[in-house]
């Protein structure tokens, strides 16, 4: 407490070189906490994606035949056929349809403007697999998947706009594109951030997803989904091997000079950080797994290259900035510093006395930085958006509805603890380093100062 006296009273004898000091360091929290969020909506296990660390994603089937190449999603036969229920590495999987429709109408029935909404076309392990918190209703069911019966779940902000509360949604009908659905649940909607789990209203692909009307045998297998595995722990090497192993068998069975291989599996962070365009060898004389490429960590680190320069230029400016504030400071200081060294003061005392009271300042502005971050994630957090790398995909068309900042993100403690600590560092070496070379000066240098 008698430091914070002391550090307020000094400040107040340099208002100027205070309020900078402050404005820098709660710039360069405000910003790293901001972009914190960002990343960490798409990396960190946040609602309803708490298991990222053990997701695994199949997007990609292709076929050959010489130099000929064919590549699409993956079809629902081969679902069925390959991997449901019989995978001994998994804890579960889902599929979920690999693209979405043109910006879907929602309509009110007279009560308010016909609004977009984000529809997804999923399965009932999806609610399971992604761990969706339903307010009302339950998801729909396996058999109203089977039956491929219109029916629907929407979120609890749609729920409300239309029905007035969760309740009084479910049982209800929903109109999207002019087309009637069943509403059987409403859940807690996520951030649009999670390009996978995210969605407003979830309707059962089985409706649109039937066979592909390929006769040959391997292009049968070919389809509109990409399926999420939840792998056993240890186990993401024994899962490659398994799905490497399905495409030697169907290889095996396959009469024609085709070759199938599924190249595009990847975990959390290298499907959200890169294209699922997968690294593919054309060398014939390659055997059937050296040719089975996985997207590594060299993607990963191209991809995010641009996030840590930014971070790294945002956080160095300031901080050089700091250091030539602090510098004319301790010129300034250089008398002071002089006279308490002759009664006995020494260095390492002196330099504790510098850096205490540029910490209580850099805490200052840290708190000022967390309070700029929320407030600014909740009134531009949309439009800040449009300026990241990781958002062309996911909340770009979703409209000003869609929430991209989510509680849970914005009042993470880790998030403001981490970029504090970042902060704290960067601020006390550069503080140290002209506190240093003030107190390096000869004492009579000190003393014969200007005041």
């Amino acid at each position: 407490m008698k430091l914070i006296k002391k550090t307020i009273k000094e400040a107040l004898k340099t208002p100027g070189f205070s309020l900078l000091y402050i404005a820098g360091v709660a710039f360069t929290v405000a910003f790293t906490i901001i972009y914190g969020m960002l990343l960490y909506s798409q990396l960190g296990p946040v609602y309803p994606e708490y298991d990222r660390s053990s997701t695994v994603y199949a997007h990609t089937m292709v076929i050959t035949e010489g130099y000929n190449r064919s590549s699409q999603a993956i079809g629902r036969k081969f679902i069925e056929e390959f991997l449901r229920d019989k995978l001994k590495s998994t804890d579960g999987m889902t599929a979920i349809l690999s693209y979405n429709g043109d910006f879907p109408m929602v309509q009110t029935d007279g009560h308010g403007p016909d609004f977009h909404a984000e529809v997804r076309h999923v399965e009932p392990s999806f609610f399971k697999f992604y761990n969706y918190e339903f307010k009302a209703g339950k998801p729909f069911s396996q058999e109203d998947f089977d039956s491929s019966l219109h029916v629907a779940d929407i979120s609890e902000r749609i729920a409300d706009r239309l029905f007035g509360s969760a309740e009084e949604a479910v049982g209800k009908d929903i109109s999207i594109d002019h087309v009637n659905y069943r509403i059987r649940g409403v859940f807690r909607e996520g951030s649009a951030l999670n390009v996978d789990s995210y969605g407003e209203v979830f309707l059962p692909y089985s409706f649109r997803v039937g066979p592909n009307g390929y006769q040959d045998a391997l292009r049968s297998y070919l389809g509109p989904l990409r399926v999420a595995f939840k792998v056993k722990p240890g186990k993401e090497a024994a899962l490659r091997e398994e799905l490497q192993d399905i495409c030697r068998r169907i290889n095996a069975m396959d009469t024609t000079e085709s070759n199938f291989y599924l190249p595009g599996i990847s975990n959390h962070m290298e499907h959200v950080l890169t294209d699922t365009n997968v690294e593919f060898d054309w060398d014939r004389e390659r055997t059937d797994d050296e040719r089975f490429k996985i997207k590594g960590a060299s993607s990963v680190a191209h991809m995010i290259k641009p996030f840590l320069i930014a971070l790294l230029v945002v956080l160095v400016i300031p901080a050089l900035n700091i250091s030539g504030l602090i510098g004319a400071r301790m010129d300034r200081m250089a008398s002071e510093l002089g006279v308490r060294r002759c009664f006995g003061a020494n260095r390492r005392r002196l330099m504790g006395m510098v850096l205490s009271e540029n910490l209580v300042l850099t805490l200052a502005g840290g708190i000022f930085g967390l309070i700029a971050a929320w407030l600014i994630s909740v009134l531009a957090g949309n439009f800040l958006l449009q300026f990241t790398p990781l958002a062309y995909d996911s909340g770009m068309s979703f409209g000003s509805n869609a929430s991209f900042i989510t509680g849970e993100t914005a009042f993470a403690p880790l998030l403001f603890l981490f970029s504090l600590a970042i902060c704290l560092v960067l601020n006390l070496i550069s503080a140290w380093i002209p506190a240093h070379r003030a107190l390096r000066s000869q004492i009579t240098e000190s003393l014969n100062s200007k005041r």
